[in-house]
């Protein structure tokens, strides 16, 4: 099953880079999985911490790398309101959007400033348990907030 999630996230890069135009976002709402993932972009954009984890498990895990960085609903919520604080312009476009059983994989755009004209790319496999969100595995870019 990793094997089939590395390749659709390797598909997804491939069809990104292959053209430097804008994109349209093509996805489908096709459950409440999908529905939580683009309220919680929502919440981004409206730089809304309480709004992002609403639909998160209490002991959500979230790994960048598969290295885990947050551990808990309440240590995540703190981290995305540090984060929107350290960016007041921050933006998230979704462009890709897959529900597949219980994992939604989403790739976005992410601006951290008005300033820059490309987002970058980051792709993120939601995994649902009961509901909720019980682990996001974030794949980008190692220098991502260094540019």
């Amino acid at each position: 099953m990793q094997k089939i999630i590395s390749s659709i996230v390797f598909i997804f890069l491939v069809l990104v880079s292959c053209s430097s135009e804008k994109r349209e976002p093509h996805y489908n709402i096709k459950g409440h999985q999908s529905q939580v993932i683009v309220d919680m972009i929502e919440a981004v954009n409206q730089k809304n911490a309480e709004k992002y984890v609403a639909e998160f498990a209490e002991n959500v895990r979230v790994l960048v790398g598969s290295t885990l960085k947050v551990k808990g609903k309440n240590e995540l919520k703190e981290n995305r309101a540090k984060h929107f604080k350290a960016y007041p312009n921050l933006r998230s476009e979704i462009q890709y959007l897959i529900e597949i059983d219980n994992k939604v994989i989403m790739h976005d755009k992410v601006w951290l400033n008005s300033s820059e004209e490309r987002g970058k790319d980051i792709v993120e496999i939601f995994v649902f348990e009961d509901g909720k969100v019980m682990e996001v595995d974030v794949i980008q870019s190692k220098d991502f907030f260094n540019k």
